[in-house]
This record gives structure tokens, sequence and C-alpha cells, in this order.
């Protein structure tokens, strides 16, 4: 998303805070913000602009130097959060399954390169963590119940799909 918004003639740069709710827009000198929201409203139709207290206190604090994150920054947070959430999951799921160390590694192998994947994926996709995104980290989660079939049996297979699919809910 950050790298359509950037995308806006006008924009120097669109940050978004770390929790993903705000925007900043850094502007080109002269450029009129109206034009610019105009347009970003085409791309983000249910934002709203912040009242002027609020905006001014995002600003100040971009320039005292708050995190907001461009457009790659938001990617390698994705990714560290995506290897976190792997690493957690394959614990649970290797202690639920009974697994030795030797196939716990395994199979956090490829829960992690499966969901950093999907993170890849859905920020390719550019749209955000929607229906989309849940549709494709249920197709990682696929690939993983395939990719184990190397090194479990097929009753921990069947174990670890119910166990992955109950993670993801409906």
């Amino acid at each position: 998303m950050l790298a359509s918004l950037d995308e806006i003639e006008g924009v120097r740069e669109s940050r978004i805070d770390h929790g993903g709710r705000h925007f900043l827009f850094v502007l080109e000198p002269g450029v009129d913000p109206a034009l610019v929201e105009e347009k970003a409203r085409a791309l983000l139709p249910d934002a709203h602009r912040p009242d002027a207290r609020a905006e001014g206190e995002f600003v100040a604090g971009f320039r005292r130097g708050d995190r907001w994150l461009a457009s790659g920054e938001t990617r390698e947070l994705s990714r560290e959060e995506a290897h976190i959430l792997a690493e957690r999951q394959a614990k649970e799921s290797a202690e639920l399954l009974g697994l030795d160390e030797a196939r716990a590694r395994k199979l956090a192998v490829v829960l992690d390169e499966e969901t950093a994947a999907a993170f890849d994926r859905i920020h390719a996709a550019g749209g955000g963590l929607g229906p989309d995104a849940r549709a494709e980290f249920r197709k990682g989660a696929l690939r993983v119940v395939e990719r184990s079939r190397a090194f479990l049996r097929e009753e921990e297979v069947s174990k670890l799909r119910a166990h992955l699919e109950s993670v993801l809910g409906d």
C-alpha cells in the first residue's frame, strides 16, 4: 500500500505508524495537500484525516524521531513477525505431536519458510491483512502439511493438519 501511496504526484514519501493505523505523508514543496488527500482517499476509501491536534502530534512525533515506517520497513517488520509466529507455532506443534528434536527442527524450518513466504506474498499483493491474507495463510498451512509428509508419520500429518486448521479458525 505504501508503495502505491508513494506514487501519488507530490508525495516525497509515505509512512505508517507501528500499529498500522495512521499514515503520514511527506510532500514535495508547494504541493497542495488537499489534492494529495483526494488521491490518497481513492486508495484508502475508509481513511479519514485526524483532527488538527492529533495531526500536529503525529507530525511533531515524526520530526523528533518517532518510528513511522516506510514501505520497505513494513516488509522487514512483517518478516520479523513471520519468524516469531513460526517459531511459536513450531514449538507448540512439536509438543502436541511429541516430536523428537531432529523432527521438531525440520518442522520449524518448514513453518518458518512457509510463514515468511506467505507474508511476502501478502505484501506483494498489497491488500493488507484482510480476507486475501487469511486465504494465503491457509494455503501456507497446507504447504506445511504437505512438506511435513517427508519426515512425519501419516497420523502425525493428520494431527498437524487438524491443529493448524484450529489455529487458523474457520
